[in-house]
């Protein structure tokens, strides 16, 4: 996968040089008005524009861009839509004024972490790719870009840059663990989402769901929670204690004892 820091219509400047530094990527300026198609020599680049950054795909198979904000105007309408008598709220466990303590360990674009925030929650979120990575942790340090509403959920939500698999999981860190792992998006369903088409594109998908669900067991202290579309079977081998079903999603909830 070839991905590059780009810069367009003048020189690079200090943050594209300190991105590019981090990830250990090349850097590349391109002409002020350009497509994304007519890039040949990278898969992705990381662009940023408006004071924000993203990550766009190249070449004839450029299907859109990747960009964490959480001033999304869809995303803050179910955050503020009666979300406590969302399936994801029961999932949790939220009772009265309890709010437990979250590891959304498979963080992706931290749209489900947001909306965890939104319920009162502290939220970890945990990301093994570094390029989504970068994307989070800029999404979440937009200092000033949020209104007051928005900065405040987003101070409840922590990155860590990781993989669950590699976790210390020696000890019980979380009341509640959350996993939505990528996996392959189904041809036969209704139009995918660009973001998530990418995103898919970008990560391929996991293979290794059952380990995760270990792993999430031995580092919650109450449950785990797996998001799984409507139809699909159980991340583990084992059924799940509790199922919270929606009309294209599900929440399997594992108690721990």
């Amino acid at each position: 996968m070839r991905v590059a820091v780009a810069r367009a219509g003048s020189n690079l400047a200090e943050r594209e040089i300190k991105l590019s530094a981090d990830l250990d990527l090349p850097t590349i300026e391109l002409p002020s008005s350009y497509s994304p198609r007519e890039v040949s020599d990278f898969d992705y680049l990381l662009v940023y524009r408006d004071s924000r950054l993203l990550l766009q795909g190249t070449g004839d198979t450029a299907i859109g861009e990747l960009c964490v904000d959480f001033s999304d105007a869809k995303l803050n309408r179910r955050a503020n839509s009666s979300i406590r008598n969302q399936n994801i709220a029961k999932a949790l466990g939220l009772k009265g004024g309890l709010r437990p303590a979250v590891l959304d360990a498979t963080a992706g674009l931290g749209k489900d972490a947001f909306l965890m925030a939104s319920l009162g929650c502290e939220v970890s979120l945990l990301e093994r790719s570094a390029l989504v990575h970068a994307l989070l942790r800029d999404g979440l340090g937009r200092d000033g870009y949020y209104g007051e509403e928005i900065a405040a959920i987003v101070l409840r939500m922590k990155l860590h840059f990781g993989d669950l698999l590699e976790f210390e999981t020696n000890s019980k860190q979380f009341d509640v663990v959350y996993l939505d792992p990528m996996f392959p998006v189904r041809r036969k369903s209704a139009k995918v989402k660009k973001d998530m088409a990418l995103l898919q594109q970008l990560l391929g998908h996991q293979t290794d769901g059952a380990e995760l669900l270990d792993c999430a067991k031995l580092l919650a202290k109450k449950r785990v929670v797996v998001k799984r579309a409507k139809l699909s079977p159980p991340l583990g081998p084992g059924k799940p204690d509790i199922e919270f079903k929606g009309s294209s999603s599900r929440y399997d909830v594992y108690l721990i004892a």
